[in-house]
């Protein structure tokens, strides 16, 4: 009996050094807070979580959110023409109706968009903190589109009292200029950021033989952002966010087809309010409001190639939610969260011209949510979550999801093995349900089963570490578009996407930051998948000679894609394959002293001709230079 005491006694000593030494094990572990709703450890979840921090965002010189998730493994990134051009973002191969975006938590999507997409070409990076791309099915943390992945945009929080004045010119007469606020005190902080785009651009379709003239299309972006954070009393807080996006870009017809006068413009608009309260150490809850409005108008002129009418086409999408949330910490081991959704999703669209698809009178689906996760962390080395969602649709009835994963922490290796499963769905848009013209009512929810399994490693104290999962994605009744019915309907056959991610990164003290990124895809599937490559390799180096000084060079290598191409006067498509490109950019920051930094960035320095869509234009060597003002 004394030996089973004791053997007791010291497994529980050691359960407590391994325990203590258990959370200093990485050195490169972010808090996020988009996988579970509260913020939690990176090495303490299961799901795959890539980090976009701000130093990197600032080091890069990228200035849209679209150039930066380009980089991260597994992440896909097609634009339809440079400078506004539709931009759309795949995670693992899943179509961008199975990714849901989020800025500050808010939803960002448009409920009478094909798939619900919102086109993220506009959103900037200037007053972006942080991107958290969570990896895998999210539907029981979020519900319908988060069936493929979560992307949540983090705005910049107030820190310090201080006032940056930002500008920058370069190629095709484009400039750039900025401002921001920001304001702290012990009990609140405040930021307020707003910035100005402008370029003449270049033609978004490519050049035809049969058209020796083609315009450039000139973008303009103008983007405010807002934060409020305050305290009240030591255990309750009020937040406050606020983002607006105002885009207006000159598009083209289609793949080789110029149009010199067809104008497009979109007006994103979010906002949201949460209270947050600790009443006991044990205890957290928080409510929050959330608004978003997405406003697109397309007008296209009577001209020589548009001879028949003008065309001007309205769409007025909205997106109403509330959350409330309460989590439970019991005993510090074991984390408990209960949560109810609400969504209202509203949109109408408007059309001059009658050919062309709309929904007249406004329609709007109602979601009613509830859902729990539960996180069970043993000494700091096995982490078990799990949750479940039933979602009720006032079209489709109610529907269910769950996920779970699992991470295990072996501090004397620095290693964590992980893995996860989980269920998704994803409701039809209202446009693919109710539309005039390519509409069906009769549309059943996409369905998706996915697992993925990996291992992180650290080594020499985190100055090296890398990331390997393998993953599997399993989609059954997905909605697409017949080109010989002109409706959307749900296929029969069950479509399956596999591939590996690998992430690196050697961390040479403050001297050099290496960072290399692999992605493999395959899919199992009869049907042509376009645009996504099977091999996607990303490169990067930070090199911090001196000072004060910073050189960023990032390196991006996309496979061979297949495409679709519209022939003109054609209804059916053509498929097409678009060419492997190597595309290589720099970025030189120079802090001449705490007030004044200069930069200097060089973007496709090899001047490499290449597509991510069929028939329409990328930009060549482009150069830019300019200055932030610190007060």
């Amino acid at each position: 009996m004394k030996h089973k005491i004791l053997s007791a006694t010291l497994l529980l000593c050691a359960s407590g050094l391994t325990s203590a030494y258990a959370e200093d094990v990485f050195k490169n572990d972010p808090v996020v807070v988009t996988a579970t709703r509260y913020e939690k450890s990176v090495s303490k979840e299961g799901k795959s979580i890539s980090v976009v921090t701000e130093d990197e965002i600032k080091k890069s010189g990228k200035k849209t959110v679209a150039d930066l998730l380009e980089i991260i493994p597994g992440v896909t990134i097609t634009r339809k023409g440079v400078d506004g051009g539709i931009t759309n973002v795949y995670i693992r191969g899943s179509k961008s109706g199975n990714v849901l975006l989020m800025i500050d938590g808010v939803r960002v999507t448009d409920p009478i968009g094909i798939e619900k997409l919102y086109d993220i070409s506009g959103i900037m990076s200037s007053n972006v903190e942080r991107i958290e791309v969570v990896k895998g099915a999210m539907s029981s943390m979020y519900g319908a589109m988060a069936s493929g992945g979560v992307i949540n945009i983090i705005t910049k929080k107030g820190s310090g009292k201080q006032v940056t004045i930002a500008g920058e010119y370069g190629s095709n007469n484009t400039h750039k200029e900025s401002v921001s606020v920001s304001d702290s005190t012990e009990k609140s902080n405040f930021f307020f950021s707003g910035s100005h785009y402008r370029t003449d651009g270049i033609s978004k379709a490519k050049r035809s033989d049969s058209i020796n003239s083609y315009d450039d299309d000139e973008y303009q972006n103008i983007t405010a952002s807002g934060r409020i954070d305050t305290k009240i009393g030591d255990t309750a807080s009020v937040s406050m966010t606020m983002n607006y996006t105002d885009s207006e870009l000159d598009i083209d017809d289609g793949s080789y087809a110029d149009d010199p006068n067809r104008v497009y413009s979109s007006k994103l608009f979010t906002s949201r309010g949460e209270f947050k309260h600790s009443p006991f150490t044990w205890w957290t809850y928080k409510g929050g409001v959330s608004y978003m409005s997405f406003i697109r108008e397309d007008v296209d002129p009577v001209d020589a190639i548009d001879t028949t009418e003008n065309n001007t086409s309205t769409f007025n999408g909205a997106n109403v939610g509330a959350d409330l949330i309460s989590i439970f910490n019991i005993l510090n081991f074991d984390v408990l969260t209960l949560g109810v959704d609400i969504l209202d999703e509203k949109g109408n669209s408007y059309s001059a011209y009658a050919a062309s698809p709309s929904i007249s009178e406004e329609k709007s689906i109602f979601t009613k949510s509830f859902f729990v996760h539960d996180a069970i962390n043993v000494a700091d080395i096995l982490n078990i979550n799990a949750g479940a969602r039933i979602d009720d649709h006032d079209v489709f009835g109610s529907h269910w999801t769950w996920d779970s994963s699992a991470s295990v922490v072996i501090p004397l290796t620095g290693t964590k093995f992980k893995a996860s499963t989980g269920t998704g769905f994803r409701a039809p848009s209202l446009y693919e349900l109710y539309d005039s013209y390519a509409g069906n009512a009769e549309l059943d929810p996409e369905k998706t089963f996915v697992y993925d399994a990996g291992i992180y490693q650290e080594f020499f104290s985190g100055l090296f570490s890398i990331d390997c999962t393998y993953f599997v994605q399993k989609y059954k009744d997905m909605i697409q578009y017949n080109n010989s019915t002109y409706k959307y309907y749900n296929a029969d056959n069950k479509i399956t996407y596999k591939g590996v991610e690998v992430s690196s990164t050697v961390r040479l003290f403050e001297a050099l930051v290496l960072m290399y990124g692999y992605t493999y895809l395959k899919y199992d599937t009869e049907d042509t998948v376009y645009k996504r490559p099977a091999h996607k390799h990303t490169a990067s180096a930070i090199i911090t000679p001196v000072s004060g000084l910073n050189i960023t060079a990032v390196y991006l290598y996309v496979d061979n894609r297949n495409d679709q191409y519209y022939p003109p006067s054609a209804w059916d498509p053509v498929d097409v394959k678009l060419h492997s490109y190597h595309k290589f950019d720099m970025n030189i920051r120079y802090a001449l002293n705490e007030t004044i930094t200069f930069t200097a960035r060089g973007e496709n320095l090899t001047d490499e001709d290449y597509e991510e869509t069929y028939g329409y234009n990328t930009k060549g060597r482009s150069f830019y230079g300019g200055a932030e003002i610190t007060l």
